[in-house]
Order: C-alpha cells, then structure tokens, then sequence
C-alpha cells in the first residue's frame, strides 16, 4: 500500500512539473515574441518583419509576356531580419517564396495544375540615404532565386529539368518625385542568359489607407535569355539570335490598408512586345504560349499582410 502511495506521489509531483515546465515554455515563448517584435530602441526599427500577399489573377505575365492566358492564383511571403552594428544600419537578411496555382487545365499536360511552381530565393537589401530626413536614397537589393515546377512532364528545349535559378540585382533612386529603377536578372542553370527590367514609378497617398501606383516598366534580353519570348531564329546551339528591347508594359496598382497588419491590392497592366522580330515570331506561334500574344490586357485582385 505504501508503494502505491509513493508511486502516486511521484506521479503527482511529475504532473505538477510538467505543468510547471509548460508554463515556463510558454513565459519564453511570449518573451521572444515580445523581443522579435520590439522595436530596436536606437534604430526605431523592428528586427524582424516582412509582408506578403496572394491574389487571383487573369493570367500568368512574366517580363511583359503572358505565359498563361487563364486565371491562376498567386501569392508571396518573405520574412527579413535587421542588421546592425554598433546602432549603424547593415541592410536586412531574408528569405522569400511565390507560388502559382492554374485555375484551368490549360498547362497541365507540361506543368501540372495546383502548385506547379514555387519560387524561393534569398535576398540581402539595403538603403543609403543622402539626407537626414531619408527623402533621398539609393536602394539596392539582391536576391538568389531558384525556381522549381515540381510537376514538369514536358521535353525542355534545354533538357527535361524541373528547376533553373537567377541571380538578381536590384536598384532603385528613392525621391519624392517619380523613382527610376532598375533589375539585372542573370539567368544561369539553363540559358545562361541576361535580362534587364528598367523603368520608372510613381506612389500617390491618395490618403491614409490607400496608395495608387502608376509604373511603366520596359525588358532588355540578350540573345541567350529566351524565357518567355518566342522560340524563334535557334542556332544550332539552340541559343537565340537577336538581342534588344523585347516588352513593355504599363500598369496601376491600388493598396489599401483595412488595418495596421492587413490589406487589399487590385492592379491592372497593358502589356506590349516591342521587337519586330518576337511580334513575327509571334503571329507564326513560335514557341507556343510564350511571347504568342502580342498584346494583352492583364490584372488581378487579392489581400496582402504585413509584419
């Protein structure tokens, strides 16, 4: 009988511990929430933070050429952490990732349908600013991005591969006024080909909540980079022949921000091929889907969420 009280005491004293533990667990677990979210007292800045969003689309547009011409959903997250050193700003480290989903079963003898295809990429950013009120600044970021279509069923012109990846370079001139900017996208499993995207954009506070952005954005390729254009001109390599201004694409987009975490966006683009060469190839279907539309209307709606 004494055995059994003792083992009922132990068992009692080990649930009262567990207990004890959880509630330790959970005081830790509260204070490094408490700490990712405070705001670093010289900076004014939080640690960590990042944003999102996810939407339903009209198509699938990519560098001003329309991949898919059905409605697909899709979405991205990316979380960053502040770097510092000695209270002077290092940047932000982090991490990001896009999905798209087809909503039709147009790609889905090549590609598959839900999520088939994810995007992830690691990234560096940072900001320097030329005054003290932070009105004038030079943005730069760049960013590893592997892209993978987990349900690839096709021959590639470039082998069968489920994967290729880019190196990016971002950048852009802050100002009150109108921004430039620029991204140098090198793309180099695949094609080992360049790709440059330049333009200017403009914010408008229209008021507390909602901002509207107009932008016009044009594409440079080389004649090695042939992801989205059409198929046309192949050496024997199986590279293109021809480099220059292949798109441009004019678009608006809205944000508004129901509360201090969530949002909604809406956005609409006219999308243009401007090379004489990728329009021809076009008109003949070269390459099927990409680049085969010439000119084309292109939007989507969705919610967004920050942190």
């Amino acid at each position: 009988m004494v055995k059994y009280w003792m083992l009922w005491g132990l068992l009692h004293a080990f649930n009262k511990g567990i207990k004890y533990m959880k509630k330790l667990m959970m005081a830790a677990l509260a204070a490094a929430a408490m700490t990712a979210f405070a705001e670093d007292e010289e900076t004014e800045a939080p640690i960590f933070w990042g944003f999102g969003n996810y939407g339903l689309y009209s198509g699938y547009q990519l560098y001003g050429s329309l991949v898919n011409p059905e409605p697909t959903l899709q979405g991205y997250a990316e979380g960053n952490a502040n770097l510092s050193w000695d209270g002077t700003s290092l940047g932000y480290f982090g991490l990001g990732i896009w999905s798209n989903t087809d909503l039709t079963d147009r790609r889905r003898n090549a590609y598959g349908k839900a999520f088939n295809e994810w995007d992830f990429n690691v990234h560096y950013g940072y900001t320097y600013w030329f005054d003290d009120e932070e009105k004038w600044g030079l943005t730069y970021r760049t960013s590893v991005v592997w892209y993978y279509y987990p349900h690839r069923r096709h021959e590639h012109m470039w082998g069968k591969t489920n994967t290729t990846m880019d190196w990016n370079h971002y950048v852009q001139l802050d100002n009150p006024f109108v921004i430039p900017f620029a991204n140098f996208v090198h793309e180099y499993h695949e094609t080992d080909g360049n790709l440059i995207e330049f333009g200017l954009k403009k914010p408008v506070s229209c008021c507390e909540r909602l901002t509207l952005t107009p932008s016009a954005t044009f594409v440079w390729r080389n004649s090695n980079y042939g992801w989205c254009f059409p198929r046309y001109g192949l050496k024997e390599n199986n590279k293109m022949n021809g480099s220059g201004l292949a798109t441009m694409k004019l678009m608006l987009e809205g944000t508004y921000q129901l509360t201090d975490h969530f949002g909604l966006f809406a956005k609409v683009a006219y999308c243009h091929i401007v090379d004489h060469d990728l329009r021809d190839a076009a008109e003949q279907a070269h390459g099927g889907d990409y680049g085969k539309y010439k000119d084309f209307a292109w939007g989507g709606v969705g919610v967004t969420f920050n942190f």
